[in-house]
């Protein structure tokens, strides 16, 4: 019996501060198109969605979302493979108050693989967290943002991303998950490394 060959990853953005507006909202897609485009600012109060799919039958849904802010910038890493008896799908948010994000997606990309394979946390440059199989739910924050996060597995994968002032105004980073992920490594991204021809960002004016 074959595989179901479509992959799709939704993601959508809720912001729930009083006074940050996200903006400038670009991608990188290893693997993948967007179907869905956000708005180019989602304001306090409001939100947004983006929505990705895989372009053919040997690779999944693969890549970041970014946003900036004043303070900081929030990318968000998902990857929806084909042979789910291979590989998990995992997706992850990496916060940065140097605004990080605004460069190269890639190294984005490049860095948050880097986690999701690697057996213990490190040492990383900003805060992160990736959710993996068994995972439902997580929370990262830094400064005096807090985002959570959940996902809806799946052939149809859906990302909720909920973006809200810390009221704990220290500067500590916090990374939270609900339910232990197994500590397996995932294989999927090392091998649509060898496969991929041009990745590219885009830019939502």
């Amino acid at each position: 019996m074959g595989l179901n060959s479509s992959r799709s990853v939704e993601i959508y953005i809720s912001n729930n501060t009083q006074k940050i507006t996200l903006k400038n909202p670009r991608i990188y897609l290893y693997s993948g198109h967007s179907l869905k485009f956000p708005q180019p600012l989602v304001f306090p109060g409001s939100s947004s969605s983006w929505k990705f799919m895989n372009n053919s039958s040997f690779w999944g849904c693969n890549g970041v979302l970014a946003f900036e802010a004043e303070s900081f910038t929030l990318a968000i890493y998902f990857s929806n493979p084909i042979d789910y008896n291979r590989f998990p799908m995992e997706m992850g948010l990496e916060l940065s108050l140097d605004r990080v994000h605004r460069g190269h997606l890639e190294a984005a990309y490049d860095r948050l693989v880097t986690i999701s394979r690697a057996s213990s946390k490190g040492n990383f440059m900003f805060p992160f967290v990736i959710l993996k199989e068994s995972q439902k739910q997580a929370q990262l924050s830094t400064g005096l943002v807090k985002v959570t996060a959940t996902v809806s597995r799946g052939q149809n994968a859906v990302v909720r991303v909920q973006v809200e002032d810390q009221s704990n105004s220290g500067s500590e980073d916090r990374t939270e998950t609900l339910f232990q992920a197994r500590m397996s490594k995932s294989e999927n991204l090392p091998v649509l490394w060898e496969l991929m021809d041009s990745p590219r960002t885009t830019r939502i004016a």
